[in-house]
């Protein structure tokens, strides 16, 4: 007879060539239906690697569900009013922990009503069980930093066992228990407000102890199973803090000797919200890379001459992933151009990732953008996706849009993109376009915009305005719209020259970094330091002056229209940001539209938020840009 792991590899593989069947209607595409769609979240593999536990709002809000490793028998947990998040699996995977209100909670692996483990107004996140079961450490800034907690899994007091670790507005970070539950790796800038170095605490007493000093860890430090290690992701302090292209660091345990593993590759860790796993016999590595748009999975030994190689060949996007405990396979979310995430299981006897539901919602008439380049003033060439009307016909003529996406060192990414699909929906030409800077393209790619942000940078977005506007199916000015890092794009191409826009919507962004850094967040702070060399507001005030597009307005034409749209509770980007552009620009004369969420911090996270927002930015186009040929509305 088949061992049970060759018999579940040989159903996996019977099913990766359909995958499950779609049973659903599909759904038009609109501005509510695009905001309140279908998805699954945060799958989590359970120790003995039968189950797999997510988060989905499927039922109407966040909830946690579970299913079995082949897609069977999906079931919801916690079956009740309340909304969950942050799955995390019990060692014995008799029960499951996660968050609901700022609370941590567990609940059987059977099911049933949830208990709860801490009960008052603090906040705790980023759950994080003992190896015996017995505890859970979290982070909170009840006590005005965000430090390391732990809490009887019965419940109880908390009892707190860092100090000063992070200030409060630094959320990157998650406790890693050692193998023996004697200590917890965690990341601190306790040392130096700008510098994240990777640290150990003994539970018990208390003590401390600092074991990097020349790295900047980028993602959550992992233990390896066998305790001898402790791997993360970043680059060293003498380096330009590459996000989303970060290297690979061991620290052997217990001398604390940190060494960097040489590859080819680099992880794209989300700017420290994807992180690596351990293989079982603490061999290797798993993470996740992405090149050119598309992400996958790899495995890199740590030995020093080992080779990275590549698990999945697919298009398309992915996130966090979870080994199961037996090392048998990979859980993750994969998201494809015409379809938010849906749960993918790998084997890692290799073979063909299967998809296990089928639960997003599936929007009709979506086309896949089409990936072209556009040669910018330099002669350079940048990767743009190209969206198309559904009824696109080329003898007719179309309003176009470029679209720059946020994060400046984070890519666009050939993944789920709605609002894009709803701008052609609409009848308009959309090209969103990854910019030097980008990841994905390689580190010299990267480097291109260093000290230039929002000034010589601005330069790819004229092109691909011109790249647009030079098309024999669309209007000869264009119209540019982002948020965050896209906001920043806008004013920076507007401000090279603004001859080929006729409308211009900068969300959420910043162009006065100098400004920013009085009124931002502590990563913010970090973040610009790093984008300008190094130098602190202050120090070199010509390239600030220069990387200021608040301060080049002069090149702007006054009768250019602008929407910006912003949340008032907003750090990373304060909301001050925008309300000095809108006074500007309206000082000049410019028309303006500006509109604030009293209830929102970076970017629009409530759902009627997103649809007034993304209402708001259709209609200004529609009016500033045009409408299709031969389109009366």
């Amino acid at each position: 007879m088949l061992p049970s792991r060759v018999l579940v590899g040989a159903a996996l593989l019977a099913l990766a060539a359909v995958g499950p069947a779609s049973t659903q209607e599909p759904v038009q595409l609109t501005l509510e239906s695009m905001n309140r769609t279908v998805s699954v979240r945060d799958p989590q593999f359970s120790p003995d690697g039968g189950e797999i536990a997510f988060v989905s709002n499927r039922s109407g809000r966040s909830k946690l569900w579970i299913v079995d490793r082949d897609g069977g028998d999906p079931r919801l947990l916690v079956d009740d009013e309340g909304s969950e998040s942050s799955p995390f699996w019990a060692p014995d995977g008799a029960s499951i922990a996660f968050s609901r209100s700022s609370d941590l909670w567990v609940v059987p692996r059977a099911g049933g009503a949830p208990r709860r483990v801490t009960a008052d107004e603090e906040s705790e996140r980023s759950p994080a069980w003992s190896p015996d079961g017995m505890r859970i450490a979290f982070l909170s800034d009840r006590a005005g930093h965000q430090d390391v907690w732990v809490v009887d899994a019965g419940g109880g007091e908390p009892r707190q066992v860092t100090h000063e670790t992070n200030p409060w507005d630094e959320f990157r970070w998650a406790p890693e228990w050692s193998p023996d539950g004697r200590r917890i790796a965690y990341v601190s800038n306790r040392s130096d407000p700008l510098e994240d170095d990777l640290w150990v605490v003994d539970v018990s007493s208390g003590e401390t102890e600092k074991l990097t000093s020349t790295a900047y860890v980028m993602s959550n430090p992992v233990w390896s199973p066998d305790g001898s290690q402790i791997a993360f992701n970043g680059v060293l302090k003498s380096d330009f803090w590459y996000g989303d292209q970060s290297d690979f660091f061991v620290v052997e345990m217990p001398e604390a000797t940190l060494r960097r593993i040489e590859t080819e590759a680099y992880a794209a860790d989300g700017n420290g919200n994807v992180e690596m796993a351990w293989s079982v016999d603490s061999e290797a590595l798993y993470y996740r890379y992405e090149w050119e748009g598309d992400a996958n999975l790899w495995r890199l030994p740590i030995t020093a001459d080992g080779v990275a190689t590549k698990m999945t060949y697919e298009a398309g996007s992915l996130g966090n992933f979870s080994v199961a405990g037996d090392g048998s396979a990979i859980a993750y979310v994969r998201t494809t151009p015409t379809r938010a995430g849906e749960i993918h299981v790998l084997d890692l006897d290799g073979g063909e990732p299967v998809q296990i539901t089928d639960w997003a919602t599936d929007f009709a008439g979506l086309r896949a953008p089409k990936r072209i380049a556009f040669r910018t003033p330099d002669g350079l060439y940048m990767l743009g996706y190209l969206y198309l009307p559904p009824d696109f016909d080329p003898s007719r003529r179309y309003p176009a849009l470029v679209q720059a996406h946020g994060g400046g060192n984070n890519a666009y990414g050939n993944g789920f993109h709605s609002l894009e699909h709803l701008l052609s929906h609409e009848g308009f030409v959309v090209l969103a376009i990854e910019y030097r800077g980008s990841s994905g393209h390689g580190r010299d790619f990267q480097d291109l915009s260093l000290g230039d942000w929002a000034a010589g940078q601005g330069w790819d977005g004229v092109a691909a305005a011109e790249y647009l506007a030079g098309l024999p199916y669309t209007y000869d000015r264009v119209g540019m719209y982002g948020g965050s890092y896209g906001g920043i794009m806008t004013m920076a191409a507007v401000t090279r020259t603004s001859e080929p826009f006729a409308a211009l919507a900068p969300l959420y962004g910043i162009f006065d970094w100098e400004r920013a850094y009085e009124d931002g967040d502590r990563l913010m702070q970090f973040w610009i330091i790093q984008g300008h060399l190094g130098f602190k507001p202050g120090e070199e005030p010509e390239r600030y002056e220069r990387t200021a597009s608040i301060r080049h307005l002069d090149r702007v034409d006054p009768e250019l229209p602008f929407l910006i749209l912003h949340g008032e509770l907003d750090r990373r980007a304060p909301f001050s940001q925008s309300v000095m552009l809108a006074d500007s620009l309206r000082a000049r004369g410019n028309p303006v539209e500006f509109h604030s969420y009293p209830d929102e911090r970076h970017g629009f996270g409530r759902a009627e938020n997103r649809i007034d927002a993304y209402g708001r930015l259709l209609r200004f186009f529609r009016e500033h840009v045009g409408e299709p040929e031969g389109v009366d509305r």
